[in-house]
């Protein structure tokens, strides 16, 4: 835990442990006194970026200095940079979790995978009702976003009231009934807000954000007018969306074919908890679908930020064993992209092509995809109605919370400027940015959970650049000669025509020829990782890692 000085019981302090500065890994520490609250607890994927790494996690080791104040887990959603830390955490803490209903749902899928569901307790919340745990007072406001069952947390606390919005975009007239609590915000603004911290995702985007009748009504023409198959990419989790695309296919006379485990799973949740189930007359297995027509099939595939093992990935690459990219499909990428994620995207949309899918993106049809976070405008407006004191922007990169901040000035706040690891301290007389503590992400690689340390994460990386030549060498000693044997094996190092391995083991035998019996293990060690280096140098500029085995054997 940071060193502070000792908080009295009106002082609130809060700690960004992802996602602020940053996308992803969202997780936020309430803290007042001897308790403290995690607001959501997210990964961020690094899909291939670190050798054998499959996600990003909120410090532990900083979790683990709260672990006696620790008393809850309050979620405003169910995205994954939202709650897939769960698992994780819960291990190590125990603690509560409270959720709305379909992110509930989630989650104990989740935990199913991890063998964890009967030893964690999850209480499920409704909007509008209260929820005491410890100093704070929370309360649930209904936003509606891209997937179901959102809401913000309205925070009671000795140091004043506290909105954290979550995810949200203000939008009417969602298949499930869910309405942006206006009403509520306001109310709770007319109540005196010391603090809010707000999603700032598109505060760059200027205007309101499209809405979902829109995307309907665009994904209508568009899969109506396709030739042959439609095959739609977009995130698993865009429960509104999916209902779109099968909306739009059964008005064209088309089946739906869901390829992907992830939206497998949304989809059960959905048809199990939310107001807005599936219809199983509009859907057909994909072991099935050499049985109809091509213009009978709209096909909606995971990996629309091209995944390295989603399903439209695997197919742009010929390998996915469900799904072959035919010349009369048409390829429907009804999503943004996330930051980052440019490069292999546009990748993946060439090799689509050059199977001779028909693509249709945003860049050349905006109107098939609405994003699921509030633009500047409707960021404008719901700090209007709530009229904090003081503003804090979370969720975004660091422009993202600069422009945020810009925008919240503009309606009379008083705003604060952090990043992940700043502590921010609330009290009656106003916020200040306190010391910076260090919140290095863990790691998770497979069911092993480390720091950068514990799971080599420099040699991993040292390992993927630069290669590795392994070595072993067998020196016997006998009346002060030496004899050595040895044994080089290169991989991911540049070796020519395939003579690098034998001038390793050339230079070796010549070099340790002169050691004598004396000479320490280590110093021989150190002698072929100079020689092999040597030798690589005249095939690469890379210095590969050499690993040594070394077998001594003297009479």
């Amino acid at each position: 835990m940071p060193k502070t000085k000792k908080l009295d019981k009106q002082t609130v302090q809060l700690l960004p442990l992802g996602g602020v500065g940053r996308m992803g890994m969202n997780a936020m520490l309430l803290v007042c006194g001897d308790d403290a609250v995690l607001l959501d607890c997210g990964v961020s994927f690094v899909d291939g970026e670190i050798p054998g790494i499959d996600v990003m996690l909120p410090s532990l080791k900083v979790l683990a200095g709260y672990k006696k104040k620790l008393r809850a887990i309050v979620l405003t959603h169910g995205h994954e940079d939202h709650i897939g830390a769960l698992p994780h955490v819960l291990r190590l803490f125990p603690v509560p979790i409270y959720s709305t209903r379909f992110t509930a749902a989630l989650i104990a899928q989740r935990l199913r995978e991890h063998g964890m569901e009967s030893s964690v307790d999850l209480t499920v919340i409704k909007p509008g009702k209260k929820l005491k745990i410890g100093p704070f007072d929370f309360g649930f406001l209904r936003v509606t976003h891209s997937l179901p069952d959102c809401v913000s947390l309205a925070i009671g606390t000795p140091a004043g009231n506290i909105l954290f919005t979550g995810d949200f975009k203000i939008e009417a007239g969602l298949r499930d009934g869910a309405v942006f609590d206006e009403a509520g915000f306001r109310a709770f603004g007319d109540s005196g807000v010391a603090l809010m911290m707000s999603d700032s995702t598109n505060s760059e985007v200027p205007g309101w954000s499209a809405s979902e009748s829109g995307v309907a009504t665009a994904l209508t023409e568009v899969i109506g007018a396709c030739k042959g198959r439609a095959i739609v990419g977009l995130f698993a989790s865009n429960l509104y969306r999916v209902h779109t695309v099968v909306d739009a296919a059964r008005t064209a006379g088309r089946y739906t074919v869901l390829i992907g485990r992830s939206l497998d799973r949304y989809v059960e949740c959905a048809n199990n908890a939310t107001d807005m189930p599936f219809d199983k007359d509009d859907f057909i297995e994909a072991k099935d679908m050499h049985l109809y027509d091509d213009e009978e099939l709209c096909i909606i595939c995971t990996g629309s930020q091209a995944e390295a093992r989603a399903a439209l990935s695997r197919a742009a690459q010929g390998i996915h064993p469900d799904l072959s990219i035919k010349n009369t499909d048409t390829v429907i990428l009804s999503s943004r992209v996330i930051p980052g994620n440019e490069k292999r995207i546009y990748s993946m949309i060439n090799d689509l092509a050059r199977r001779g899918a028909h693509i249709i993106s945003t860049r050349t049809r905006r109107d098939i995809h609405a994003s699921g976070h509030a633009y500047s405008d409707e960021q404008r407006a719901l700090i209007s109605w709530v009229r904090p004191k003081h503003f804090f922007p979370v969720h975004g990169e660091y422009t993202f919370l600069q422009r945020h901040c810009e925008l919240a000035a503009e309606v009379g706040a008083k705003t604060v400027l952090a990043e992940n690891g700043q502590i921010l301290e609330l009290t009656h007389e106003g916020v200040s940015v306190r010391e910076l503590a260090d919140v290095t992400p863990w790691y998770a690689d497979g069911s092993i959970v480390g720091d950068a340390e514990t799971l080599q994460i420099k040699a991993r990386e040292k390992l993927a650049f630069n290669g590795v030549v392994a070595v072993s060498a067998r020196l016997k000693f006998h009346r002060g000669s030496v004899t050595a044997t040895t044994r080089a094996v290169p991989s991911g190092v540049y070796q020519g025509n395939g003579e690098l391995a034998g001038e390793i083991e050339q230079a070796l035998n010549r070099c340790l020829a002169d050691v004598d019996a004396k000479t320490a293990p280590e110093k021989i060690e150190s002698l072929i990782t100079q020689h092999v280096r040597k030798v690589c140098k005249r095939y690469t500029t890379r210095k590969p890692v050499v690993l040594a085995l070394v077998d001594i054997d003297k009479d």
